[in-house]
């Protein structure tokens, strides 16, 4: 009998010209608002999210088993190599985040003087769901989706402290 994470890397091993990044959450209005509005994180992707490898079965365990207490809905971001290339090059030649050039809106501050960026739906994949191993695709992700083609991204930003 296959493990969560065995079950789960089955499946993102379709998608085998993708990276990912999970996230859990324990709410589903949350799963809903993420897969149609996009996932909006704080200062880096990676502080929001775990980078897995469909090809460690392993490593996705670990990391539901280690997440679990963030709640039971596995959110998946899917981006594809080729897509994630770009952005990363765009990033190099103005001298800017990978966040700045992935984010559909303009990054904000949050209240803890933390730069907010929003990632497209687009490159939600879907949600495993952990008490029953079911994965839900996202009907509006899309393998194609460069979001380079819709904003230019901005210069690197200094995160502004408040004033006295």
């Amino acid at each position: 009998m296959k493990n969560k994470g065995e079950i789960l890397a089955s499946v993102l091993r379709k998608y085998d010209d993708c990276l990912f990044f999970l996230h859990n959450t324990r709410e589903f209005s949350i799963v809903e608002k993420i897969m149609n509005e996009g996932f909006i994180f704080e200062n880096q992707l990676l502080q929001s999210t775990d980078q897995v490898n469909p090809n460690q079965p392993i490593e996705i365990t670990y990391f539901l088993l280690h997440r679990k207490e963030y709640g039971p809905y596995t959110v998946v971001i899917a981006i594809p190599k080729d897509i994630y290339r770009i952005y990363s090059d765009i990033s190099d030649k103005n001298n800017t985040g990978i966040e700045e050039v992935i984010t559909i809106t303009e990054p904000r501050l949050s209240e803890n003087d933390e730069l907010i960026y929003t990632l497209s739906p687009r490159h939600i994949l879907g949600y495993f769901n952990t008490l029953t191993t079911e994965f839900s695709r996202n009907l509006k992700w899309d393998n194609t989706f460069n979001n380079t083609d819709f904003r230019s991204p901005s210069r690197k930003r200094e995160k502004q402290g408040r004033r006295k």
